[in-house]
């Protein structure tokens, strides 16, 4: 009988089985999308679980607000921070039973640097003019282009005559008129290039001002000499002045926890626990103490010189040749300074080329030309006679982030100059507006070394043993990156539409103003031990002295970065682990103990005042790093796969329930005369039974070997017991989806079963007005068909509101880190696919609700077209229908998949309401679409035929 029923309705079986067999397709490649998905992030989360180091420990009090409110840990603070943890304390961290490594780093300062750099005019000078000058005039190019800042001009007097310098290196020159003289053709003399006046109190400016940062040159013919005997040449030089960035680490603890020894580019890698060196050279009256140091061996900085070389107009040699006094050569700048010129030539000089030529001086100062005054101005780079510190960045909270306001200081804190052009070496960026304050100048005392007469010479020197490279150092992953401020500063990028495009899609980096939003990572490196040289009691002195901003000698290390031993998983037992070994430190020490395990970096939007030279307000996404992320991850994907799992099981249930039912019903009237003829109860269930056993083994077979070539192609991870574990299902859902149709069918009143299943309430409805009032009554006269097709359309929109939530309103917002944009929380292609063919389910579903109730109410049907109701009358009629249906579905499982959204992301957002009205709208197309096959039969009824049965 089972095999009869399925060759006589071999249509509506195969239309079930294909039903069954879509569902169970679905479904296995869903629960399996689901299974890789969790797999891919978990395997992502434990590639990046653990970071460079577990645990920071940081200076009680150190920790600002937002950090407590959202969880996270501020990045680029080093430079700001004073010290704050003792050397007892980190050596109680080192004994602490399961710490591998406690890596301190104690933060020194800013060491100011130059080196010289020369601009060769010789192929701009006219060999033809007898006298001629060139201007170069510098500017500074930073903030990736955005600010460029002008500096003092350089001028070079070039005549064709000899120029006699009087030598500036012999006794009895000092107070002497030192002046150069041009001698003419005709043995007349003309002083030029005027020398400097004696500086006075008064004439001290601030270090950045133009007038101070402006020099005069001059070149002659042959036996032309400067004043130190050497003939002279076309060329002018400029002052490229670095800060460096000064640290002190453990070289053991640095180069267990960070590799800073495999780093090492050049020269060698400190020894364990060096000491400060002695040293003596031959013109110096007493031993001085030497710091190893380790120099990085790139800038990692911002900057760029452009220089616009101009050949000015013949009245500026006549100011050159007239004006008086000589020795004085303010009033001849500033007139230099207002002749025009054109430009002639236009040249470029990265950080890149001067920073090797200083660090190779560093490492080579008693060959590079190096004075003991400094006088040169480049030449110092062997003593430590001074450094500065700066304060953390002044922020005020605004919304999610913070905003830097500009703050005002003293800039001769970084030394003092004079209008005659001999102004210290700050680098010019210094001018620009400054967001960190409590800056202080740290001075050696050399008051008991009088080298020369009036001359004190510090006591430290600097030691370079070598270089190292920062791209060498082990800093971690970039998804689990935390803190490493002594080696990299990753920059910021745009966090609105306006500062990406001032950006160009870019980031900021650090430049060589150190009051700036980012500081440059240390350049310069030193140990513990040697630190203590200028820690000690009689070390270095604030200058001017400020109390509150001197170094912190009773506890001078600023952070100590913590790593366990052995492995440590992101299971619950190493999580437990690391938190009770924090726990400890922190009970130990009583400072602040941040666990960094499982977490990844985060933006945090800061917003940067605008500069003085072009760069406008940006709001940057200042890099922090957010805890505890990998934990939340692998917990979304828990609930992701739990919600996807159990919304494709629902939707497949459903299609095949009603597919299922709808078989039933259309046999209503075979049953029914079965049960007349004798047939009990049970028989009929065990025929109905046996046919949706048989179709669900069917379709459980074929939708098993549909998902397999499907699942390898997706690159699914799909068990053979999953797989052989949907046929069973497949029968069992076949056999329940149809159970419940089959039990009413077979009910003991034959005239029971033939009767359309009506609401009692419909049956009582008023007589229904227009073409809506009698869709919506045919709707609510079968309310059980209505909800089941509502039902299934219903499941199928609260999937797809769940998946476009994922792929829209969770892509990085769930953490808002690196490591949850890369793992795969989106929704996978087959996710789409699987969704799909839910919707698909949907359609059919609602298409075959719609075409029973066309062939129950073919007779009526056919009586509104002899009536003279028309094709598009009866299209509208079956069209609201479905709308109806689509509405109450759609809207309903909008709702629900914004619940779970919600669910899963802990509130509902925006992007989650856009997501679930774009899931509503689909529904209702789904619903429309579903009337094409019911309108299509509309056109095929036998109207003369039906009226006669009737």
């Amino acid at each position: 009988m089972v095999t009869a029923q399925w060759r006589v309705r071999k249509r509506r079986s195969l239309a079930l089985l294909s039903m069954i067999a879509t569902a169970v397709t679905a479904f296995t490649l869903l629960t399996g999308a689901a299974v890789t998905s969790r797999l891919d992030t978990v395997g992502a989360v434990e590639a990046n679980f653990r970071p460079a180091y577990d645990i920071l420990v940081r200076p009680k009090g150190s920790v600002l607000p937002l950090e407590l409110q959202r969880n996270l840990v501020q990045s680029g603070q080093l430079a700001g921070m004073r010290g704050g943890i003792t050397t007892e304390q980190w050596r109680q961290i080192q004994d602490q039973p399961g710490v591998s490594v406690a890596a301190p780093v104690s933060m020194i300062g800013y060491v100011m640097r130059t080196v010289p750099v020369t601009v060769d005019l010789a192929g701009l000078v006219d060999p033809e003019a007898e006298r001629q000058m060139l201007r170069v005039q510098p500017a500074w190019r930073t903030d990736s282009g955005l600010s460029r800042i002008p500096d003092g001009a350089r001028y070079l007097y070039a005549t064709r005559n000899r120029i006699d310098s009087p030598r500036t290196d012999v006794p009895g020159s000092a107070g002497r008129e030192l002046i150069p003289e041009e001698v003419d053709g005709d043995g007349g003399r003309t002083k030029v290039c005027p020398g400097v006046p004696f500086i006075r109190d008064g004439e001290q400016i601030d270090p950045t001002e133009l007038r101070g940062r402006t020099s005069v040159t001059c070149t002659g013919g042959p036996g032309s000499t400067d004043g130190s005997g050497r003939a002279t040449a076309p060329e002018v030089t400029l002052v490229w002045s670095i800060p460096f960035l000064f640290a002190a680490v453990d070289p053991a603890s640095e180069a267990a926890l960070a590799g800073l020894d495999q780093a090492v580019s050049a020269g060698r890698y400190f020894q364990a626990a060096e000491q400060p060196g002695a040293g003596r050279l031959d013109q110096m009256a007493y031993p001085y103490a030497t710091l190893p140091v380790l120099l990085a061996d790139r800038a990692q900085t911002d900057a760029t010189l452009e220089l616009d070389i101009q050949r000015m107009d013949p009245a500026a040699v006549d100011a050159l040749r007239g004006l008086r006094p000589h020795n004085d050569d303010r009033p001849l700048r500033a007139r230099l300074d207002k002749q025009t010129g054109q430009s002639v030539d236009q040249r470029t000089i990265r950080i890149d080329v001067p920073y090797r030529d200083l660090v190779e001086r560093m490492r080579n100062p008693t060959t590079a030309g190096t004075t003991f005054d400094g006088s040169d101005g480049w030449a110092n780079t062997l003593w430590l006679d001074q450094f500065w510190t700066v304060g953390p960045v002044h922020a005020v909270p605004e919304g999610d982030g913070r905003k830097a306001e500009t703050v005002t200081y003293d800039r001769k804190t970084w030394g003092t100059g004079d209008e005659s052009g001999t102004a210290i070496a700050v680098p010019m960026e210094f001018a620009d507006e400054a967001v960190r304050d409590d800056i202080a100048a740290h001075v050696n005392d050399t008051r008991e070394h009088d080298v020369q007469s009036g001359v004190n010479m510090p006591d430290v020197a600097l030691n370079a043993v070598g270089t190292f490279d920062p791209a060498k150092v082990q800093l971690g992953g970039a998804l689990s990156a935390v803190p490493m401020d002594t080696y990299h500063q990753p920059g910021a990028a745009g966090a609105d539409e306006a500062s990406r495009k001032a950006l160009g899609g870019g980031r900021l980096e650090p430049n060589a103003n150190v009051m700036g939003l980012l500081s440059q990572p240390p350049l310069m490196l030193t140990t513990m031990e040697a630190a203590q040289k200028i820690f000690g009691p009689n070390g270095y002195r604030t200058e001017p002295p400020y109390p509150e901003l001197d170094l912190n000698r009773a506890a001078p290390i600023s952070m100590v970065r913590v790593r366990l031993d052995g492995a440590v998983g992101i299971d619950a037992t190493s999580r437990e682990r690391v938190r009770s070994i924090a726990q400890q430190i922190a009970e130990r020490t009583g400072l602040q103990v941040d666990i960094t395990l499982g977490s990844s970096p985060t933006a945090v939007p800061v917003r940067y005042p605008a500069g003085k030279f072009g760069r406008p307000e940006l709001v940057l996404g200042e890099p922090w790093v957010k805890k505890g992320v990998a934990a939340v991850l692998v917990q979304a994907a828990d609930r992701k796969s739990v919600l996807l799992s159990g919304l494709v099981l629902a939707v497949c249930a459903l299609a095949v329930l009603n597919a299922s039912r709808a078989a039933v019903r259309s046999r209503r009237t075979e049953l029914g005369v079965l049960a007349c003829v004798g047939w009990k109860r049970r028989h009929l269930v065990a025929l109905l039974a046996g046919e949706m056993a048989a179709i669900g083994l069917a379709a459980g077979l074929v939708g098993t070997l549909l998902a397999v070539p499907l699942a390898w192609l997706f690159a699914l991870t799909l068990s053979w017991a999953h797989l052989l574990l949907t046929i069973p299902a497949a029968v069992l859902v076949a056999l329940v989806a149809g159970g419940w149709p089959a039990w009413r069918a077979a009910r003991p009143d034959p005239a029971a079963a033939v009767r359309p299943a009506v609401s009692a309430r419909a049956t009582r409805m008023r007589a229904p007005r227009g073409v809506t009032g009698l869709a919506l009554a045919n709707l609510a006269r079968t309310p059980g068909r209505t909800l089941l097709g509502a039902a299934s359309l219903l499941i199928g929109v609260a999937a797809l509101t769940m998946l476009l939530a994922i792929t829209f309103a969770f892509r990085g917002a769930a953490t808002g880190t690196l490591l949850g944009e890369a793992i795969t929380l989106q929704a996978r292609t087959v996710d789409y696919l699987a969704v799909s063919v839910t919707i698909v389910l949907g359609i059919v579903s609602v298409a075959d609700v719609l075409y029973l109730n066309i062939a129950e109410r073919a007779p009526q049907l056919a009586l509104f077209t002899a009536v003279g109701w028309t094709d598009r009358i009866l299209n509208r009629l079956i069209t609201t229908e479905a709308l109806g249906m689509g509405l109450l579905g759609g809207v309903l499982g909008a709702a629900l998949g914004l619940a779970g959204a919600a669910l899963f992301a802990g509130r509902v957002t925006p992007a989650l309401l856009w997501c679930a009205g774009g899931a509503l709208a689909v529904g209702v197309v789904i619903a429309v679409l579903a009337v094409i096959v019911p309108i299509v039969m509309l056109r095929k009824l036998p109207t003369a035929q039906l009226l006669a049965q009737e």
